[in-house]
């Protein structure tokens, strides 16, 4: 029997493990959210489920604190489903982000992986899907057009934060490599990516991608000539944009798209009721929220939609997580990407999402996909028990 167990876990990881590539990648490929949620359930939750159970709870292999802090959030926000009328739904999306969290840490706590092979992956399939996207999109649209998507990014917002994510690894990629010719490689390979983000009209991830590259610059320091050849490329781009196409008419006129009246609207709720900044109207699966301008599915700021649904009780958890994987992170320039990918994902969720306990969508890949690998990352590889190193 403890063979069988061991010879299981084995298969188990090794499917898990390439699942993990499967189903991050899924993010730029999958035709829609229920295919997304499809891939992870094949690729990575069903293994995991075979084994995580059934094995002794090990903090310090399932992501350590960052996990627990993760998930405590995450109960509290199941457990505010008790005031919002919805435990069943949230009872799966607890299960569903624990499985994540603590899977990836174990499967990278036993299998190592090359990260800068598996973010060039994402950079290649991101750039063969916005050249997919840009070609289906404008056969039967006007440039002019805000640019929607054919994979689960359809809305234009949602296709600016997907590719803004393709442009920031693949030039973050391009800034650590020694080799010239590599770094301007990985330069063009971000264009179809960066062409996509421009053509969505979507302001949020693009200045969320500029912060987030400025603070790489900071942290990184590359190296003048790519630098040179990227800062000439991007502003001979951003003319070509203005002879082109109206930017005021596009990017400015639309003003805060109604946002500002949103968060107003959904602070003044929460002052009429003080006791809802503690522990907030709780969470369901049902998320409209009515404000004086209509109705809207989610505060579009992932931070004030978790004040408004769990209070500053989740509020805090959530903030917790984040800064503890970020003050931690800081010191490993090494994992620089996965840290400014988080970092790049929290500037796009200040103006857009619901809170960020919910189902598995793009607003994973802008948070709890970096979280989850930077989280495996930064914990310290213990060394497999005999019986594992046996059968490995």
């Amino acid at each position: 029997m403890l063979l069988n167990s061991v010879q299981r876990e084995q298969k188990m990881l090794t499917w898990a493990y390439g699942g993990l590539w499967v189903f991050v990648s899924a993010f730029l490929w999958s035709p829609s959210r229920d295919g997304l949620e499809g891939v992870y359930a094949l690729a990575f939750f069903i293994p995991l489920l075979l084994v995580l159970p059934w094995r002794r709870p090990d903090l310090a292999v399932y992501g350590g604190w960052f996990t627990g802090v993760a998930l405590a959030y995450a109960s509290w926000s199941l457990l505010s489903g008790v005031w919002g009328g919805d435990l069943g739904y949230l009872a799966l999306q607890w299960l569903v982000l624990a499985i994540w969290l603590a899977g990836v840490a174990w499967v990278l706590q036993k299998k190592s992986i090359d990260w800068d092979k598996f973010l060039r992956w994402l950079v290649v399939i991101g750039t063969l899907t916005a050249l997919t996207n840009i070609a289906v999109f404008y056969w039967s649209h006007p440039l002019a057009a805000r640019m929607e998507g054919v994979t689960v990014a359809r809305a234009p917002t949602l296709v600016g934060q997907v590719y803004g994510v393709v442009v920031l690894l693949g030039i973050l990629l391009s800034w650590r490599t020694d080799c010239f010719k590599c770094a301007l490689g990985l330069s063009l390979a971000c264009i179809p990516a960066l062409a996509a983000l421009g053509l969505s009209q979507s302001r949020g991830p693009l200045l969320s991608l500029v912060l987030s590259l400025i603070v790489g610059l900071c942290w990184l320091r590359p190296g003048w000539k790519i630098l040179l050849v990227q800062l000439t490329a991007a502003l001979l781009g951003l003319l070509v944009l203005f002879v082109i196409f109206p930017l005021d008419q596009l990017l400015l006129e639309r003003g805060a798209s109604f946002r500002d009246q949103i968060w107003l609207d959904v602070i003044r709720q929460m002052a009429a009721d003080p006791g809802l900044f503690l522990w907030g109207v709780g969470m369901s699966e049902v998320t409209d929220i009515q404000t004086s301008i209509g109705e809207y599915h989610h505060a579009h700021n992932a931070w004030l939609d978790i004040l408004y649904r769990t209070g500053v009780l989740g509020l805090g958890l959530a903030v917790i997580h984040l800064v503890l994987l970020l003050w931690v992170a800081r010191r490993h320039s090494s994992l620089a990407p996965l840290t400014l990918w988080l970092l790049y994902g929290c500037g796009c969720l200040l103006v857009d999402s619901r809170s960020l306990f919910w189902e598995i969508d793009v607003k994973w890949l802008l948070y709890w996909i970096p979280a989850g690998l930077l989280a495996a990352a930064l914990m310290p590889r213990k060394s497999l028990p005999v019986r594992a190193q046996l059968n490995g």
